[in-house]
This record gives structure tokens, sequence and C-alpha cells, in this order.
């Protein structure tokens, strides 16, 4: 059986690349990401950390049990939530030109600054995309990553500096009769990779959390499971990484904890944006949405970072709480939801259509509870991890998951990974060389590279031709290295 496309082309076909559609009322939106946040550490979920902010916009809103990245790294997967194009169409990560022209015009921001939203960013973005920012954000504040930054005369912890510059924004006059988009992206929980004694960083009031409990172990998190993994996970980067995050049961407890303090800053700072549309008296006119940028390895495997293709790299929180949505209140969906949907997803609260370049499909039907919208919605997705750095290891992936199945395939090692998730859903079995999975391996190898042909056809020709020259470069590159090395 091979995969069907329809899926990949959404329900955009039939639509007008843009245009605005009759709507009774077009709301605020607010689009909130954090970075490194993966999908259980929520305190309506998790027996340990608080964030109640977050607990309140779930119980109040949709919570997507099952949501994901289609590439778990922060670059590459922020283009695909801005353009709703995988990282095979769209073709950005590290060390990659800026998006082409036709990519960085598709971008949900500049879609609604030309239909009449006005449009803003605040926070992280360490992404490159083609043409002005100013033509697609009429407010942009670009903050590299730092601890504290001095704001109005006083020294304050990043994190509520970002949600200052989004309250700054949120009370400009000029948007009393202008409905507004604006994209909040936090730098944390992620770590100070410069810094490997406390890596993690947060407001100095969350010191005493989690001061006295006792993290549990991650899953396979011992020496043994290490053992089994193959030599080019245990030299990558997330290994190496590992031994100063989590080498030790102490060291352990002290990064989880100190995560877990960098999670309960972000609640806040959502927390003090919240209460600025409440002093504005605009929160019921605002729909917020709440993701992670990719998941995380705590300790898993012996691993630390993203990148890999287990649930704890590719699975996110996401909230989508819309105050129009009596019906939505508190109800979760279990339909998989991906980080290419959240593009379409705020268009169409909009009320504007997709372009027909996006891969993604609006999630606007599962929150109405549309029973046809869960009946056809999809049973699978592609994901993969191109991204190559030169002074690490970092082992490229493409994959496939179905509600079943799990394939993984790190094809610049020749390893492979089969899970069926119905049976081991801690992935803990590679059933990738038993003689009964062969088939069902076989079918879900087919259908990744399917997924990868069709991904690639619908890259633009800027696209196609900058591939093609950054790949002769680096083919180059690896020739002179060879070459070097036998002088």
């Amino acid at each position: 059986m091979m995969v069907s496309l329809t899926m990949m082309a959404c329900n955009s076909a039939s639509m007008p690349e843009h245009g605005t559609q009759a709507s009774p009322a077009r709301p605020n939106i607010l689009f909130i990401l954090a970075d490194d946040h993966r999908w259980d550490l929520i305190g309506k979920y998790h027996p340990i950390i608080k964030t109640p902010n977050l607990d309140r916009l779930a119980n109040k809103g949709t919570v997507f049990t099952n949501a994901f990245v289609t590439t778990p790294i922060c670059a590459t997967s922020r283009v695909s939530i801005l353009t709703s194009l995988t990282e095979r169409t769209h073709d950005f990560t590290f060390g990659r030109p800026a998006t082409g022209i036709d990519e960085s015009n598709s971008i949900y921001p500049k879609i609604l600054k030309d239909n009449g939203y006005r449009s803003a960013f605040v926070g992280k973005y360490e992404i490159k995309l083609s043409g002005k920012s100013e033509d697609k954000f009429d407010y942009f504040k670009e903050l590299l990553q730092t601890r504290t930054v001095e704001y109005q005369g006083e020294e304050i912890p990043q994190t509520y500096h970002i949600a200052e510059l989004a309250k700054a924004f949120i009370a400009q006059p000029e948007n009393d009769n202008t409905p507004w988009v604006m994209a909040v992206n936090f730098w944390d929980p992620h770590a100070h990779d410069s810094d490997q004694e406390n890596q993690y960083h947060y407001p100095e009031e969350f010191e005493q959390y989690y001061q006295h409990v006792t993290i549990p172990d991650a899953k396979f998190s011992r020496d043994t499971t290490f053992a089994e993994l193959p030599q080019f996970l245990q030299e990558s980067i997330g290994h190496v990484r590992w031994q100063y995050r989590y080498g030790s049961d102490e060291l352990y407890q002290k990064m989880v904890k100190r995560h877990y303090r960098a999670i309960s800053g972000v609640d806040k700072a959502v927390g003090m944006i919240y209460a600025e549309l409440e002093k504005q008296g605009i929160a019921d006119d605002t729909v917020i949405i709440y993701a992670g940028d990719n998941g995380y390895n705590i300790n898993e495997r012996q691993l630390a970072g993203k990148w890999f293709g287990w649930e704890e790299d590719l699975r996110i929180p996401l909230i989508i709480y819309d105050p129009r949505n009596k019906a939505a209140q508190g109800q979760e969906k279990s339909e998989m939801a991906l980080n290419i949907d959240i593009a379409p997803t705020i268009l169409a609260l909009a009320g504007v259509q997709a372009p027909k370049s996006y891969q993604g499909e609006s999630l606007v039907p599962l929150l109405q509870n549309d029973q046809h919208a869960s009946d056809s919605w999809r049973q699978e997705f592609f994901f993969e991890h191109m991204y190559q750095p030169k002074r690490v290891s970092i082992p490229p992936t493409v994959g496939m998951r179905t509600k079943q199945w799990k394939y993984v395939d790190f094809y610049k090692h020749d390893f492979q990974q089969l899970y069926d998730l119905t049976k081991d859903p801690q992935e803990a079995k590679n059933l990738a060389n038993s003689p009964q999975h062969q088939a069902i391996l076989k079918e879900l190898s087919e259908r990744t590279d399917v997924y990868i042909q069709e991904y690639e056809r619908q890259r633009t020709s800027e696209v196609k031709q900058r591939t093609s020259f950054v790949n002769q470069r680096n083919e180059q590159d690896s020739q002179n290295k060879k070459n070097n090395e036998y002088e």
C-alpha cells in the first residue's frame, strides 16, 4: 500500500491564493511559542511542574494531546510554523541561505498584514527570511538570548522583558480599531549553551521551586540502554551534552529542576501578557495559541536535546483558547496536529484563505467538533531532520509516524528503527531487524520515500536552484577536505 498524498495538499487546493472571507468578527490572535518545551511538561498533566497560567488556558480552551513537529530543531520548526511548509520544501535550517521570496511572502503575519491586520513579532527569531521585516511586521522586536535585560531603568529577566514588549504592543492606540496578530517567541526554557555549569536560567523568584522534590528517573536512562544504541548515536552531540546536563544523579536533579523553573518563568510571563489583554478590555476578543517549537530529551537513553525521531523529540504542547467558542472549553483532541497546521489555523481564525502552497491544515474544524473533519483527519505524518553541522555530530533522519507505527531512517548511517506504538508506546523495542516485521518496514520505507519526493516536488524554483548550488558547494568542501587528508 502506498501513501495517499491527498492529505498533503490539504483543503486549500480549491482556495484562492489570498482573500478575506466574510466573518462576523475578526479576533486578535496571540501566538506564543516556547523553546524546547516538550508536550508533557504542563502542570495539568505533570505531577511536579507548576504552570498555573497554561493550566488555565488549557482548562478554558482545547488541548491537542497528539501534537508534533515535522522537524525537531528550533530554526527549521519556526520557519515551518510561519510558512506551513516542511523542511524538505522550504529547505531552511542553520547555515542555509534565507528562505525564498515566495516562502517569505507566504508567512501568516504578512498575509494577515496584507488583509487588514496589524502584525507583530517579539522575542527569539533566529531565522532568515527574504525581504524586509517591516514589510511583514508593524512591530518587530528581535532578541538574542540573554539572562537579563535593562528595561525602563530596571534589570529584569529576559523572559519578563519579552512579556513587557508584548504588553507594549497590545497597549498601542493603533490597535483600537484594527485587529492584530502577534507572535511572542520565548527563548526559555532553551539551555544557555555557553554556560555548562548551570545551562538553564530563570527569574530569581523561582529559585525555591522544586527544591524539596525528587525528580523521577527518566525512562531508559541507565547504562544498559545506552550501550544498546549504535555508535554514531553514542558519539552524537546528544550524548556529549548529556554528560554536563544529566551525567550523574546529582547533576540530573539539578538541571531538570532548573529546566522546570525556566518553564514556570515562561508560564508567569504568559500570565503577564494575559493580564494586559484584560486591562485593555480585549481578552474576550483575543484567541491565544500556545506551543513548543520541538520536543526535548531529558536524559532518556542518556541523551540531551532533540534532533532524533523518538516521541520525546517530536511531541509538543499545543493549546488553543478561543474565548468565543464556549463549546470548546476544556476539551482534548487526540487527532494528530502538526506545527505546519498553525499558520492555516491562524488564517482561518481571521477569516482569510490560506495559500495553495500550505502543506498543513486548519485545526478550526476540530475546534468546532466537526465530525466529518475528525473522521477524515490525517492518520500519519512525515518528519525529518536534515541539519548536519560540521563541528558536532547530529545524524540526519527521515521517517514517518502513523497511529500504530513509528519508522525512522538514519540514512547516513544505514540504521533503521521501527516501533509498534500500540504495543510499545515507550519505544523500548526496535523491530527493524525482526523477520516478522520486514513487510511493514518495507512499506513504511517506501511511503517515506513518496513523502520526500512529493515535498521536494513542491519546492519553488528559487529553492531548487539554491539547494542545488549549496549541495554542490558542500560536496566540493567535502572533497577538498578528503584531498587535504591525503596530502
